[in-house]
């Protein structure tokens, strides 16, 4: 017997895996947004193209044409629509294409001279004939030739069928002549035998008369073919002689100009469309915030200095790359209050920096570069020279592999040197937290001992490597501030580097961001709740307040 006690928990069954697909208004509002950041994109595609068809025009302008009307008469044996069908079929023969190129000495062959034909039957009667030509001169000769060279062909070809109809009457005359002449034969020797009454004689009589009246039906045929031919022939004339089309300038230039304006804009809005359905980059605040577990507290449009062969070639490009309005002061002012209050807090007032005793910067803040290390190295520079105003002594270090801030340490006129380690700077251990002799690489004996021994707060340009641990960072800086390039970065970079900088027990109290763009209004808060600061960050923000 089957148990029947026992059944399936309900619970135990796998719950059935359900997303909610992306809302069409927000993906639309993505593509829209998109087309919008990339207007200069798919405008300039689109500017391109229109130039690119006035272009066609002036190398390659629209060639010249001529078009001759003639009057078609048809043997009255033939209806008009079949017998106007024979006569477009004549014209598109290589016959009369070869004899033309033959006649003006063309360099094309029959099969491109046939190209440069068309044809159109206007009514049964009027065929209007099209030539094309590299000029209007070459127009007007090659539809003219091409005219005579067909109706002498065409009125061949009419007399050749005429004539076989005649020679076939003819033969059919000739053959009903010799019936008439054996019949009369027959007759005669009838007559000289005395039977000239007999019905043999009148049948032969009777017979003799059918074969005459053939005959003569047959040659009223062949009068009239001839006839109708030779009407067709001489009645068929040029009633338009050739002439030049001439083409609307205007016209051709706005249809050529237009046709290529909305190519290169199609093109464009296709390739901005594909680009952002297909990117994986972040560009808006909150996925940039999302993907550090950190609000994005300040961002800014500029995206910072370039350098290279598109800067020296394009100063445009530079002064689209360089720092805008206050963007680099908002930068500074946000890691200035990271600076001065741990966490990243703000409304510290500095009143004047105090002796450390040697002991070495009581503050520091490394800047992580995402996607662009000389606007990093720019920042530092500003706030280091800002820091410096306010009467704190600046240690820079150069940990990121370009050495973008060494190589501009120097300029804005700030008044310190950078430290760049020996080897591989990012694996460089400094002297945070280290006995009295110090880490490498500032040993007692170093000659940065004492700029390190004698400042105020360390500034630490950083790169963080997805291969590479970030402890060795935690030896020179208590936190990390990343500065995220729009458009540079994907969210699984900006995830691993959030938990690289955390796993090295180093402070993310928030990110800047560059080249924002201006369509984005997202907010770059992750939504969690930031505890408040600890009584020792508040003593510590105190003390540096009482310097």
């Amino acid at each position: 017997m089957i148990d029947l006690s026992w059944n399936i928990d309900a619970d135990d069954r796998e719950e059935e895996i359900t997303g909610t697909p992306r809302p069409l208004l927000g993906t639309w509002h993505y593509l829209r947004t998109s087309l919008r950041r990339e207007r200069k994109t798919w405008i300039g595609l689109g500017v391109c193209g229109a130039l690119l068809g006035l272009a066609v025009l002036l190398l390659l302008p629209p060639s010249s044409k001529a078009t001759v009307t003639l009057l078609m008469a048809h043997p009255a044996s033939l209806d008009g629509p079949s017998a106007m069908g024979t006569d477009v079929s004549l014209l598109n023969t290589r016959e009369v294409a070869d004899r033309t190129v033959r006649q003006l000495r063309l360099p094309l062959t029959p099969e491109q001279f046939q190209a440069t034909i068309s044809s159109e039957p206007v009514t049964t009667e009027i065929l209007m004939i099209t030539v094309d030509a590299p000029n209007d001169a070459a127009a007007l000769s090659r539809a003219g030739a091409l005219t005579r060279q067909y109706l002498d062909f065409r009125a061949a070809q009419l007399s050749s069928l005429s004539s076989g109809l005649i020679d076939g009457y003819q033969k059919r005359i000739t053959g009903l002549n010799d019936e008439v002449n054996k019949r009369t034969t027959q007759y005669n020797r009838l007559v000289k035998e005395g039977a000239a009454t007999s019905s043999q004689a009148q049948e032969l009589i009777a017979q003799r008369a059918g074969f005459e009246n053939q005959i003569y039906d047959l040659q009223q045929l062949k009068e009239n073919a001839s006839l109708s031919t030779d009407a067709a022939v001489s009645s068929t004339h040029v009633v338009d002689q050739p002439r030049l089309i001439r083409h609307s300038m205007k016209r051709t230039v706005v249809l050529g100009v237009g046709s290529g304006l909305v190519l290169g804009t199609a093109l464009g809005v296709g390739f901005v469309l594909f680009r952002a359905l297909t990117s994986d980059r972040v560009r808006r605040r909150h996925d940039v915030a999302l993907a550090l577990a950190a609000p994005v507290r300040f961002s800014v449009a500029s995206l910072g200095p370039v350098k290279g062969v598109a800067a020296s070639l394009l100063p445009w490009r530079r002064r689209r790359r360089g720092w805008r309005g206050n963007d680099l002061e908002t930068l500074v002012h946000g890691l200035t209050a990271a600076v001065l209050t741990p966490g990243g807090g703000a409304g510290t007032t500095w009143q004047g920096p105090a002796p450390t005793g040697g002991r070495g910067p009581s503050q520091g803040l490394a800047l992580a570069a995402v996607g662009n290390a000389r606007a990093a190295a720019a920042v530092l520079v500003a706030l280091a020279a800002h820091l410096e105003s306010m009467g704190l002594a600046v240690f820079l270090v150069d940990l990121s592999p370009s050495g973008a801030l060494a190589s501009d340490g120097g300029r804005r006129g700030a008044s310190f040197d950078v430290l760049r380690p020996d080897g591989v700077p990012g694996l460089a251990r400094g002297p945070r937290g280290g006995e009295a002799t110090m880490a490498l690489p500032l040993r007692p004996t170093d000659p940065w001992h004492e700029r390190w021994a004698a400042a105020d707060v360390v500034l630490v340009l950083a790169q963080v490597d997805p291969g590479i641990d970030a402890e060795n960072l935690a030896t020179w800086v208590p936190q990390v501030v990343p500065l995220v390039t729009a458009g540079l970065s994907t969210p699984e970079l900006l995830e691993t580097t959030g938990e690289l900088v955390r796993a090295a027990g180093l402070s993310l109290p928030f990110a800047l961001m560059v080249g924002s763009d201006s369509t984005d209004q997202s907010v770059g808060h992750t939504g969690a709740t930031h505890a408040p600061p600890t009584e020792t960050e508040v003593e510590r923000t105190a003390s540096m307040g009482q310097r």
